[in-house]
């Protein structure tokens, strides 16, 4: 026995934090921030000294002209300077990457929300469409059935009822085509959130303030997205790694400082020792890793100003479409509202005489353009203003 499978009723916030919860590039931001977690950890440790032990074994002259071994065992610890002297820099560029790495898990919660939002706008509007496909099948078996009743009356010829059977066809084929597109928005739905769901009709969905000036959004965006914020943290990384390449051109210090026991020239000896290495570089490789740093930063610098410029343009857009999406919305309305009347006075005068059967079928066709234009409208006003929503930030 097949069980039966019950369809999830999400609202559209449920839909959104479904979607995030289960999508894999959502997953892969937030392991990219473990990674560069546990790099700052490493930077906040790169610079602990260590604890160095060794053993030396060689022949030696002895006292008797003979030859004897020198044994020194070593036990201290090392330190390398280089490694304090990069140490302020290394731990604010770990610290910038994890920063940004925050912020980048943020955008790509951001842009998983906007694609969940499309979905989700669709399948409502293929559920609407084909719930007014259904009513306009009706409406055109009505049409046949009055056709036949004022054949058989003889007020009538035959040839309205050939016209309402192809008025009915149609309607019924287009039902049909709804139907399937609302199975293609509901399986890209499914898919995305990982599970069967079907969406809340009843739902009302917050609408930003359509007065407000498009700069207003522009503002509130910049000040809030997290795209910029992780570009911005990038740039201070890279500054942070022009800091590390450029003390990576000093000389490298290792000191290493500990007690020595052992034998040497057939004595036993032992005390404090010390060693000190100091190296010049006389390749250009650190310099030039300090250029491609603060290229590096440039090109940081470059894309700030590249994601700002972004940000004010698809805000801008976005708002000035969804306070159109409202002027449109009205309007449709008032159009489906007018071209319904004058469907229902036709249908009326066309079972009385008034009306001829070309009379009916121009009057539907108007109503059905009217009727989809305002659920058009209507579902691309949600949508506008919940993709508004999320280009705001974070």
């Amino acid at each position: 026995m097949i069980a039966a499978v019950v369809l999830a009723v999400l609202s559209l916030n449920a839909a959104l934090d479904r979607a995030v919860s289960v999508s894999p590039d959502v997953t892969q931001a937030r392991e990219r921030v473990r990674e560069q977690a546990a790099l700052l950890a490493a930077a906040r440790t790169s610079a602990s000294p260590a604890i160095t032990a060794n053993y030396a074994q060689s022949p030696q002259a002895g006292n008797s002209n003979g030859t004897i071994t020198q044994r020194l065992v070593t036990v201290g610890g090392q330190v390398t300077l280089g490694d304090y002297f990069a140490y302020s820099p290394l731990v604010r560029q770990a610290q910038a990457n994890v920063d940004a790495a925050q912020f980048d898990l943020l955008e790509t919660q951001r842009a998983e929300r906007v694609k969940t939002a499309g979905l989700y706008f669709s399948m409502l509007r293929a559920d609407a469409e084909l719930t007014l496909r259904d009513q306009l099948v009706a409406g055109a078996r009505s049409d046949f059935r009055a056709a036949q009743l004022r054949f058989r009356a003889g007020d009538a010829p035959r040839l309205d009822i050939v016209r309402a059977q192809v008025s009915l066809a149609r309607a019924q084929g287009d039902r049909n085509a709804a139907a399937t597109s609302l199975q293609n928005a509901q399986s890209a739905l499914e898919i995305e959130l990982d599970e069967p769901v079907k969406p809340d009709l009843s739902a009302t969905f917050p609408q930003p303030p359509a007065s407000a000036a498009p700069q207003t959004f522009v503002l509130r965006a910049l000040s809030a997205r997290s795209d910029l914020a992780s570009a911005e943290k990038a740039a201070d990384a890279e500054t942070a790694a022009v800091g590390v390449a450029q003390r990576g051109n000093l000389p490298a210090i290792v000191v290493n400082a500990g007690y020595t026991a052992g034998i040497d020239t057939g004595i036993f000896v032992r005390g404090p020792s010390a060693n000190v290495q100091l190296t010049f570089p006389l390749s250009r490789a650190a310099a030039n890793r300090g250029d491609a740093e603060r290229a590096r930063l440039a090109q940081a610098q470059a894309r700030v100003l590249s994601i700002r410029k972004q940000i004010s343009v698809e805000v801008g857009n976005a708002a000035r479409t969804y306070a159109e999406t409202i002027r449109a919305t009205h309007i449709t309305t008032r159009a489906r509202i007018a071209a319904q009347q004058e469907l229902a006075a036709t249908q009326t005068g066309y079972r009385s005489g008034a009306s001829s059967s070309l009379d009916v079928a121009d009057a539907r066709r108007t109503y059905v353009q009217a009727a989809l234009d305002e659920l058009t409208a209507k579902y691309a006003r949600s949508q506008a203003a919940a993709e508004l929503e999320e280009l705001l930030g974070p």
